[in-house]
């Protein structure tokens, strides 16, 4: 099971993700981050536990990027495995991310 937790830090939020984010717990996982990022302006997203991720996680991610640079803020991803890594460096997503380690 994938589950999602949130903490606020000024005017950034920590979303740290675990499990699988596929199309079952994408909207789930969506709709926390959506409600989570109402005060924030830069979101940084810890896919360190991620396990796997299919195209509706990849969508939740983008959707989450439109949402926070309508604010003027930056998407971080952190911790991201290498397969999911390769995947948005592949198909060109990981250009609308600051991607760490």
């Amino acid at each position: 099971m994938s589950s999602l937790s949130c903490e606020l830090y000024g005017d950034a939020l920590v979303a740290t993700f675990d499990g699988v984010i596929d199309r079952k717990a994408a909207p789930r996982l969506s709709a926390k981050l959506v409600k989570a990022l109402g005060p924030a302006t830069h979101l940084v997203c810890d896919l360190t536990d991620v396990t796997d991720i299919s195209g509706a996680g990849y969508r939740l991610l983008l959707h989450a990027y439109h949402l926070t640079s309508a604010k003027r803020g930056e998407v971080a991803i952190v911790g991201a495995p290498e397969d999911i890594r390769d995947t948005m460096i592949a198909t060109g997503l990981c250009e609308f991310f600051v991607m760490t380690d």
